[in-house]
């Protein structure tokens, strides 16, 4: 932080500005979506906590994700040694066919991001999601420009065809 900064106003600017790209980034991590809320409220505790001593050499909003990334994985982590529980049942708008295009389009995403690897998930969701830049990717996960082009590399590929898959079967299903 800058001297003389406000660390409060700083802290509401961080806020109001990554609020929506951390929930977003905590989903496509595959958060719950029962637990997305609290994962949000705790990535901006860690900001809070650290945002006086954030030095601004990377992008705050590359901080900012670097910590929701760290968050999703504690949850992953507790709710792999934590029993199941009932899911609650979010309620939906009542647009007919907008809402059931919409859910089939975010349930096939859902079903492609569950089946690729962590390291490939995490790249796809920063670059093709969150929009970050491969470079600041790379830097912020603590790993080789390369690894993190091929990463994004294979994983484009493979939702491409994924979505080719699910276009070839609706189109079969129409006839």
């Amino acid at each position: 932080m800058i001297e003389g900064d406000d660390p409060q106003r700083a802290f509401e600017d961080a806020y109001a500005a990554h609020h929506a790209a951390v929930w977003r980034c905590l989903r496509a991590l595959g958060v719950p979506d029962a637990m997305i809320d609290d994962a949000t409220q705790d990535v901006f505790l860690v900001v809070y906590r650290r945002l006086p001593h954030f030095d601004h050499a990377a992008p705050i909003r590359s901080w900012i994700l670097g910590i929701a990334r760290n968050v999703a994985l504690k949850v992953h982590e507790r709710r792999r040694r934590a029993p199941p529980r009932l899911a609650l049942v979010p309620s939906e708008p009542v647009e007919p066919e907008e809402v059931l295009a919409r859910r089939d389009a975010a349930a096939l995403v859902e079903r492609f991001l569950d089946r690729l690897e962590p390291p490939q998930r995490e790249v796809f969701v920063l670059a093709q999601l969150e929009g970050l830049a491969v470079p600041e990717i790379a830097r912020m996960l603590g790993i080789k420009l390369d690894t993190a082009y091929s990463r994004l590399r294979l994983a484009r590929r493979r939702f491409e065809r994924v979505v080719a898959r699910h276009f070839a079967m609706g189109d079969r299903r129409t006839r």
